[in-house]
């Protein structure tokens, strides 16, 4: 009677829990795993993750199961997990030679060298005869062999890769190693021929790709280019470096056809989105014109009416057109009434970067914040709320926040910069510079990422890597003015002169004025750091002399002469000049700069005056004046200056960073720290008001919350290669009580700085609180020394120390 009561399935379900109960952990695991093993065979890996993950909590040593997650982890793309997983196995079974080589393998594959050459060599140590550890470890030969510019040790790994590729025709680390083996040592021909040998056995391997393309770049092959990149981008249609290369051939090709063809393909193709439509609205916009993105839009929208997101980059289109307001108010339209969908949340954006590039931060604020209540994970309000964190000091917040944005978008390059601009925030330079690598990978080596990143490592002296980093970027775009003037720009400080004139050739062989301008400038400076004054003269008097419109020639030219004491000559080709344009501002500005040189102020500044009668938003006149009357010490004429420039430029930087210095000057120490606490809320980036306004607090300040800001401001110099930026931290931190920190820091901000007073007399107060009584007293007595020649507002302080430490011998 009760039987209709009884659910079949509910009592395969208790059943299911009770057996479940009686398991233990390791049969529940082999359970997993065998269903695992079920899913794969299906088809369905990402559930086979899922029952593998099982696997794994419930037996941490199950073996099979790891190595089965291990593969299936790398057939999803997902290497450095797997690889994680294989080091798991190493770990746990020490003597397993199979996974021993796979880790190698993929290391090498990753160039985690380290990695690989632990491994490869305990493989060596376990089966030395084993062929596929003979040839993982000629490979770590080879990589030895390169790091000790051995050609020679080279020879023996070449061949046994050889001999595997006989047997192992699609083995990637041996092809890998016979190309590279070409190209080190310089046979470009023959290491084309390996590629293409390569690629009829591993068509797909992008590396081979991109290596062919370096090699026919240098060699400016430019119909075997285009025909590598048709090939490229034909197999590759979704790589964003192949799409960049292409599109950056027919653009050095004056192909613009062709690269409005070659968007419109991608545009055209199934499954495409907004996106690739709008590529080819900003292509015309740069190539054609706004009129021609405007035609281009309003095609789009009439086809797709409902999609927004086309109007929306129409309004911005009137935005930069300077329609700010009809643009504005074309946005709020289109999100009157709008649910919160995707796409509204993308108009929001669009709206909030008009909101602040008409200076109304706070609107926009509100605007990510509405976008981030209702789409937590939408990656561009993530990005645009993290960069505010970053200015405002957060950057501990900021890398949280830029996490989240990676999970939606974890190659996005602005988020790896952003993360990068986070930790140098931090003082982390390690951090910042890795990810500023990674975004330049993940753009696929495009321009500003790359020039970002050599800046970054030319400021921490990296010359050689900061030159990889610019040929790489030279191998997408081999023409760019850019880059060749930033490559060239580092082969002068190597004193390269080869490779400089090589470079300068590129760039005369455009017809771009921007190039040869670069390249007239690049070889006046060779001339110089050459000691041929003469050469240079005469170079920039040719130059100044065929194209006298151009006054970049002529300004290089009055500059090298003053430079090297022949003002005379300066002068009369200055005069010369003036008298076919007398009221040039610059050829009149150049003048003053000369009456200066000579010690002629009272002309200099006739001339001064009345450029910024004329203009007074003339910023460089501004400065020359400013420096002047400092000079002089006529402060009151000075604050007039500053407040009429500020008038005449009230977003200029200029005129409230001179006044910040003055009344440092006039020791108004609050006024000077309210002054440069403005500077730095809108340019937060710039190191010297960060510098100049944790100093300042830190010295007239001793209250725990302004130290604390100080210190937050400053950490970021605690990598610094900047002397006074080393003293300002370790200043910070000594008040904080980190003695030996402090000391490390103020040592080396006083060996850059042996003449300045202040800095001695800090490190002078280190040594007193660490007990090395002599040391403070040698660097205290220094500082006292150097007082007579500079101001020092810490000598009272400094001679109690000293006769402290006399009273305390």
């Amino acid at each position: 009677m009760f039987r209709h009561l009884i659910n079949p399935p509910l009592i395969a379900l208790c059943t299911t829990i009770f057996l479940a109960g009686c398991e233990s952990s390791e049969e529940r695991a082999e359970r997993f795993y065998q269903s695992a093993l079920e899913l794969l065979e299906t088809g369905d890996p990402e559930l086979a993750l899922l029952e593998l993950r099982n696997v794994l909590e419930l037996d941490v040593s199950h073996t099979q199961g790891r190595i089965l997650f291990a593969q299936t982890l790398a057939q999803q793309g997902q290497i450095g997990e797997a690889l994680n997983q294989y080091l798991r196995v190493v770990e746990q079974e020490p003597e397993r030679l199979d996974t021993r080589l796979i880790v190698t393998r993929m290391s090498l594959d990753q160039n985690r060298w380290e990695d690989a050459l632990r491994h490869g060599r305990t493989a060596r140590d376990l089966a030395a005869n084993n062929a596929d550890v003979r040839f993982l470890n000629a490979v770590l030969d080879y990589r030895e062999g390169i790091e000790a510019e051995d050609i020679a040790a080279l020879d023996a790994p070449l061949q046994v890769a050889q001999d595997r590729l006989v047997d192992s025709p699609d083995d990637r680390l041996a092809r890998r190693l016979v190309i590279d083996h070409a190209v080190t040592t310089g046979n470009p021909d023959l290491a084309l021929r390996r590629i293409e040998t390569a690629l009829t056995h591993l068509p797909d391997e992008y590396e081979f790709h991109l290596a062919r393309l370096r090699i026919l770049s240098d060699q400016q092959d430019m119909a075997a280019i285009g025909e590598a990149l048709r090939e490229l981008t034909g197999r590759f249609p979704d790589r964003r470096l192949a799409r960049n290369m292409r599109l950056a051939w027919h653009m050095e090709q004056k192909d613009v056809a062709g690269g409005e063809a070659f968007l419109r393909q991608l545009a055209n193709a199934p499954n495409t989105g907004v996106d690739d439509h709008l590529q080819v609205v900003n292509f015309l916009k740069r190539t054609q014109g706004e009129e021609a993105a405007r035609s281009e839009l309003n095609s789009l929208i009439s086809a797709q009416p409902e999609n927004k997101s086309y109007q929306a980059t129409l309004a911005a289109l009137n935005y930069e057109a300077g329609q700010t307001a009809a643009a504005i108010e074309m946005m709020h339209e289109l999100l009157a009434d709008a649910q919160a969908t995707e796409e509204t949340a993308n108009l929001k954006i669009n709206l909030a970067r008009m909101l602040i590039s008409g200076g109304d931060v706070p609107a926009a604020e509100a605007l990510i914040s509405e976008v981030l209540a209702e789409a937590p994970g939408h990656t561009e309000a993530l990005k645009m709320h993290a960069t505010w964190q970053i200015r405002e000091d957060r950057p501990e917040e900021a890398i949280l926040t830029l996490r989240t944005a990676q999970a939606g978008a974890p190659r996005d390059p602005n988020i790896l910069i952003l993360m990068g601009q986070a930790h140098e925030r931090t003082g982390a330079r390690e951090l910042a510079g890795e990810r500023y690598a990674l975004a330049v990978e993940a753009s696929g080596r495009a321009l500003d990422e790359s020039l970002r990143y050599a800046a970054f490592l030319l400021s921490d002296d990296r010359l050689d890597v900061a030159e990889t980093v610019l040929a790489d970027a030279l191998g997408v775009t081999p023409g760019n003015v850019e880059l060749l003037t930033a490559m060239a720009e580092i082969q002068l400080r190597q004193k390269n002169w080869i490779r400089v004139k090589r470079l300068i050739w590129r760039l005369r062989a455009q017809d771009d004025p921007s190039a040869l301008t670069a390249a007239d400038r690049i070889e006046a400076a060779v001339l110089v750091q050459q000691n041929r004054t003469e050469d240079a003269i005469r170079f920039l008097s040719d130059l100044s002399a065929a194209e006298p419109a151009d006054l970049n020639a002529l300004t290089n030219l009055i500059g090298t002469m003053v430079q090297n004491g022949k003002i005379n000559t300066a002068v009369d080709v200055l005069e010369n000049r003036l008298q076919d344009t007398p009221g040039d501002p610059v050829l009149r500005y150049l003048r003053a700069g000369i009456y200066e040189a000579e010690g002629q102020d009272d002309e200099a500044e006739a001339i001064y005056r009345v450029l910024l009668t004329e203009d007074p938003e003339n910023l460089r006149a501004v400065r020359q004046m400013a420096r002047m009357l400092t000079r002089q010490g006529r402060e009151p004429e000075l604050t007039a200056l500053l407040n009429v420039a500020s008038d005449a430029n009230p977003d200029a930087v200029l005129p409230r960073a001179l006044r910040a210095e003055q009344l440092q000057r006039q020791n108004d120490f609050d006024g000077a720290i309210a002054a440069y606490d403005a500077l730095y809320t809108n340019n937060s980036d710039v190191e010297v008001f960060a510098n100049n306004l944790a100093s300042l607090i830190s010295i007239h300040r001793d209250d725990a919350e302004s130290l604390s800001r100080a210190f937050v401001v400053a950490r970021r110099f605690q990598r610094s290669d900047v002397p006074a930026f080393r003293n300002t931290y370790g200043w910070i931190v000594f008040l904080r009580g980190e003695l030996d920190e402090a000391i490390i820091h103020l040592e080396a901000a006083a060996q850059g700085l042996p003449d300045n007073p202040t800095v001695q007399y800090h490190l002078g107060e280190a040594y007193v609180a660490a007990g090395r009584g002599e040391d403070a007293q040698r660097v205290l007595n220094r500082a006292v020394a150097l007082s007579a020649q500079h101001d020092f507002s810490q000598l009272q302080r400094t001679q109690e120390l000293l006769q402290q430490l006399s009273v305390n011998r």
